[in-house]
């Protein structure tokens, strides 16, 4: 199957999102699909080297400086169109809303295939961030239009994938009337978090980095925002340190929040048990994990927790702020931990250091791997199945209008909401298809119909550009592929329809071009340039050649030669040749019909002619000169002009010494 991700943020972005797109990517595409990513340009600064994989289409995007690790994408690109219509996917599935999200819903439109779309964030937990006010009013006018953009993607698409049953639930509260809502949780690459793939060299240098050694490692990582409550574990830690100090708090990741989170913790004085390393990827990501002795998280913006399921991926527990999102993830008192209220944080944290967590990591692995990243890939294939069954409508004529030429204007409906898409459809088509009103067609009659009419069009088109001049097939495929929006297969038939007719014919137009050349004065040579410029191969030339008559070039020669000789009176005889001859390269002639030309060419040599001719040139000599330089430098000067012009020595000395006698 060929499949087309849509992800406003992708790799290596570190988010939810990104990691979630590129984790479906990876074992699709293991399962033998052919998947393209269509996903933001990366930021000017990025070092990431992308440069070895072709199935990532980047667009234009501008990095959100609210929102970290996102980026304002353009909702169409031309160049992207052009190569997401070359891949030809049979599935579009949508990862994020707008821009990017929008984009892929006009290419599902365009290619009439069927969207998926994955509800990956409740964005109404983010209405902070275009609400810097902390207005009420704001923040509620602000949720619904979250809830009404919301419904309007989920009811607008052929199957609805959510995380959790609670997010499934929530949009059902938005007035969502989807009958296709499937509930996958996002799958991870399980090997990559595996202690059995611990990179124990890396480990030991972000202890030592970090000064780890001997210490209790508590570790959040993700995105470092106001959602996230990281300043609630701060507030805990504080109180942790003051009873059992034996702790260090890394906070892993990037984001808005960071540098006041920095100065928060030098506001409350435990700066020296906080750790802020930064955004992390690659190997880094699991090697956080590995040196932590758990997991912790307060966040209030849970779809699934995909780090929740990372940490117990790479045998740690975890502690949570209770979420009904998290609630087949984390089994409390098992593999994690929840916590209610803010104020139970302290003690659970300080329980948690004292305890043998074997049993903990034991269960935590045992959980993480229901969510394996292939699991989630075959749940999602099942999705796109069922979405292109259900894309898959038939299509009905509602009406048939005679307009002119034989022509038709042919409406379908299709759908359930009954939508409506007018042909422009021949007599002949009509008759051959059977279509009357009240006729039912399926989906690959109706595209066939589709093509027939793109065909038609073009092949009009085309007859007005031929009522002309002449194209190549080559020409004429860049002609109508400019005027109008065909795909390959519709100039494919296209150009055979007109070739069939012979009214497109590269042999008949190549030899029609050599003789026009020839008759114009233009040689082989810069006919077959030419040529090979309209699309003309090598084989046709090489034929055409064969059935020209060489004689024809070689009268053309004679004749450019005949006219340059006579309107050149006034240049040197030796010149005058060299000048033809350079004439009849750059027209295109060959060396062996310039050679044969110009030795059968009567030159006649007048002496009167010649010396007129000198006597011209060195007068102009002599005034370009004589105001530098004298004497014998000057005679020098002229008589080596006079040479390279073809001139005789001997002439040119006895004019020198006529002028010579004159002056004195």
């Amino acid at each position: 199957m060929k499949i087309a991700l849509f992800s406003d943020t992708y790799i290596p972005d570190i988010n939810g999102v990104a990691t979630s797109t590129n984790i479906l990517r990876n074992k699709l595409v293991n399962l033998g699909h052919d998947v393209l990513v269509v996903t933001s340009e990366l930021p000017s600064d990025t070092t990431y080297d992308e440069s070895l994989d072709d199935q990532v289409l980047r667009v234009p995007g501008l990095e959100i400086q609210a929102l970290y690790g996102y980026r304002a994408c353009n909702i169409f690109s031309f160049k992207g169109m052009k190569e997401i219509k070359r891949f030809n996917p049979e599935v579009i599935h949508v990862q994020t809303e707008f821009g990017i999200g929008i984009f892929g819903r006009i290419a599902a439109e365009y290619l009439d295939i069927p969207v998926v779309y994955t509800y990956h964030t409740m964005w109404t937990d983010y209405s902070h961030y275009i609400n810097p006010i902390n207005s009420e009013t704001v923040d509620t006018v602000v949720k619904k239009v979250i809830t009404k953009i919301s419904k309007f993607y989920g009811n607008s698409c052929q199957g609805l994938i959510v995380p959790s049953n609670k997010t499934k639930d929530a949009l059902i509260h938005y007035g969502l009337k989807q009958k296709n809502i499937y509930t996958i949780p996002t799958g991870l690459e399980l090997e990559r978090f595996s202690v059995n793939n611990k990179n124990n060299e890396l480990c030991q240098s972000l202890i030592e980095k970090y000064h780890l050694q001997n210490h209790f490692v508590l570790t959040f990582l993700g995105r470092i925002a106001p959602e996230k409550s990281i300043t609630v574990i701060i507030d805990a830690l504080k109180k942790v340190v003051a009873i059992n100090d034996n702790i260090r708090f890394l906070i892993v990741g990037g984001g808005p929040q960071l540098e006041e989170l920095k100065n928060y913790v030098k506001d409350d004085h435990i700066e020296s048990y906080v750790i802020f390393t930064g955004p992390q990827s690659g190997e880094y990501v699991p090697a956080h994990y590995h040196i932590s002795d758990m997991f912790i998280s307060a966040s209030l913006s849970e779809t699934q927790g995909l780090t929740y399921i990372e940490a117990m991926a790479s045998n740690i527990p975890v502690i949570a702020r209770y979420d009904d999102q998290l609630v087949d993830v984390i089994e409390d008192g098992k593999n994690g931990f929840f916590f209610r209220d803010e104020n139970e944080l302290p003690q659970l944290i300080l329980k948690t250091m004292k305890m043998d967590l074997t049993s903990f990591k034991e269960n935590a692995l045992a959980k993480a791997k229901e969510y394996s990243g292939e699991t989630f890939a075959r749940k999602v294939l099942e999705v796109y199945q069922q979405a292109i069954l259900i894309k898959e409508y038939t299509y009905q004529v509602v009406s048939i209008f005679p307009i002119k030429n034989n022509k038709n204007e042919v409406s379908f409906t299709y759908d359930e909401n009954e939508s409506t898409v007018t042909l422009e459809l021949t007599d002949k088509v009509i008759e051959q298809y059977q279509l009357h009103q009240g006729a039912i067609i399926d989906r690959d009659t109706f595209n066939t119909l589709k093509d027939l009419e793109q065909i038609s069009r073009a092949y009009n088109k085309a007859l007005k550009y031929l009522s002309v001049k002449d194209y190549t097939e080559q020409q004429m495929r860049k002609k109508l592929m400019n005027s109008g929006d065909y795909d390959d297969a519709q100039l494919d038939a296209t150009i055979q329809l007109l070739s069939e007719k012979n009214l497109i014919n590269d042999h008949l137009f190549t030899l029609n071009y050599f003789k026009r050349c020839t008759r114009l004065g233009i040689g082989h040579n810069k006919a077959i340039y030419n040529l090979r410029s309209y699309g003309v191969d090598s084989e046709t030339i090489d034929l055409c050649l064969e059935e020209l008559d060489d004689d024809e070039e070689y009268q053309a020669a004679m004749l450019l030669i005949n006219n340059y000789y006579k309107k050149n009176t006034s240049i040197s005889y030796r010149n005058i040749q060299r000048k033809i001859k350079e004439k009849l390269f750059l027209k295109g002639f060959t060396n062996e019909i310039i050679d044969k030309a110009m030795s059968q060419y009567d030159f006649e040599y007048d002496n009167e002619k010649e010396k007129l001719a000198l006597e011209k040139d060195m007068t102009k000599a002599l005034n370009r000169y004589s105001k530098k330089i004298q004497g014998k430098e000057l005679k020098n000067k002229i008589i080596d002009t006079l040479l390279k012009k073809g001139y005789n020595y001997e002439d040119i000395k006895h004019i020198l010494e006529v002028k010579e006698t004159e002056d004195e």
